[in-house]
Parts: structure tokens; sequence; C-alpha cells
């Protein structure tokens, strides 16, 4: 029964999080170590397109009247909160995440889903200070503001996208194999070579992409982001 709700109506992040903490041996576990209150925030739909935020609060008691444990749950619809706390976590320039919030992301879905395959891209815009140098500042703003607004249209909603740094981004995503990885680096690296303008003057933009995957290359965010910067650091030296 957890499956099939999982399967129709829970977002696919959460799926594998819900049925292990609300399945039935999981449940008895958590009563008889004393905890008798069990809750989980995810992403639900009725229509299968349109997402909405929901925490699940459930509460197991034991019944004297039928000798039976029981588990009452209530569902509240929190996506106002969510929506609220997500654009506390937004870089203002580019509606990327910000580094902390990335970090934080990233770390709490390499522990729900240990086993689960993710690639890790970090990009970075090549001799940016030439731009800033040469334009100004304001440009270079256009610049990293145009760069990110083409990273993002190359990743679903609900993957990670990152700024980090000025010109240093991330995106973090799960992934059928690492032929699929290589593939989508190489549609980015030709999605950002473009002519950045601001009908004054006009600056070509390129970009380096170091690339890590998990669990191989670590399991936390600090470890994928030194594999991925390694990885950039070959492609810079190797004539960017």
């Amino acid at each position: 029964g957890l499956r099939i709700i999982a399967e129709k109506q829970i977002h696919p992040e959460f799926r594998e999080g819900y049925i292990s903490l609300f399945n039935t041996k999981n449940v008895l576990r958590e009563f008889h170590k004393g905890n008798q209150r069990l809750s989980h925030d995810l992403m639900i739909t009725r229509d299968g397109k349109n997402w909405h935020w929901m925490r699940i609060d459930a509460h197991v008691f034991y019944s004297p009247d039928d000798d039976s444990v029981h588990m009452f749950t209530y569902r509240k619809n929190i996506d106002a909160e969510k929506r609220k706390e997500a654009l506390a976590n937004i870089d203002e320039m580019t509606g990327c995440y910000t580094k902390t919030a990335t970090e934080r992301m990233i770390d709490r879905a390499l522990v729900r889903h240990p086993d689960t395959a993710y690639a890790f891209f970090i990009f970075d815009i090549d001799n940016f200070k030439r731009a800033n140098d040469g334009f100004g500042h304001a440009f270079g703003d256009l610049c990293i503001r145009e760069f990110s607004s083409r990273i993002r249209k190359h990743f679903r909603e609900h993957d990670i996208v990152g700024r980090i740094g000025g010109d240093e981004f991330v995106a973090f995503i799960p992934i059928p194999n690492i032929a699929w990885a290589r593939e989508k680096a190489r549609e980015l690296v030709s999605a950002l070579n473009f002519v950045c303008s601001d009908g004054k003057g006009q600056w070509q933009v390129s970009a380096s992409i170091g690339v890590a995957i998990a669990p191989e290359d670590g399991k936390r965010f600090i470890e994928m982001y030194r594999s991925a910067d390694a990885a950039l650091y070959q492609t810079k030296q190797g004539g960017k």
C-alpha cells in the first residue's frame, strides 16, 4: 500500500524515504525504542504534474482495547512555508541556490540515498577577470546572470544548481550511468559558449567543467567538490 501511494503521488526523490520510515517493521521498531512520533517532509502530487510540499506527522500508540499498535497520521500542506524557506536560500543575482544551501541539500541527498549514482558538475567561466577589467563589473554581472540562466535551463526544477563563488557554479543530479553524465557535460560546454553583449560591448564567454560521480568519488559534499575541482583543474591545464 505504501509503495502504491509512493509511486502514484510522491516525488521520486522522496519515495524511498517515505517507505522506509512508515513501513510496518520500522514503525514497530521505533515504537519499541520509545519513539511515538514520526515526521517526514516530502513533495506530493494529485495530477502527476503539479507538486506541493506536505508534512506527514504520525503518532504511534498502543491500544489495550484490541491489543494492537496503531498509527494515526496527519497530513499538513507546508508549501508556503517551504517556498518562503527556499527564497532565503536563493542567490539574488542568479536565482541559483546559495553556497550554504547547496552544500546542505547535496549532503542531505547523499545521506538519504547512499547507493544512488549522482553527477556533481562544477562550472567556471574562463578568463572572467578580463570581462570585469575590460568592460566593468556591471557588464561582468550581466555575463554571470546569462551564464547561470543557461545552466539552469539545462536542468530540471528539482535538480540542485548552486552558486558557490563569484563565477563558480555547481549542479548535482541523479544519473542513469557515467556515459549520460559525459554527454551532459558535452551539451553544457556547447551551451555555455556564447557572446555576452550589453549593446555597447561584447565578450565571448566559455566555460570549463569538472565532473565527479557519487558514490565512487565521494559520499559528502566536500569530497565531491574536491574531486570535481581536481577534474576542473585538469580541464584548465589542458587548455580550458
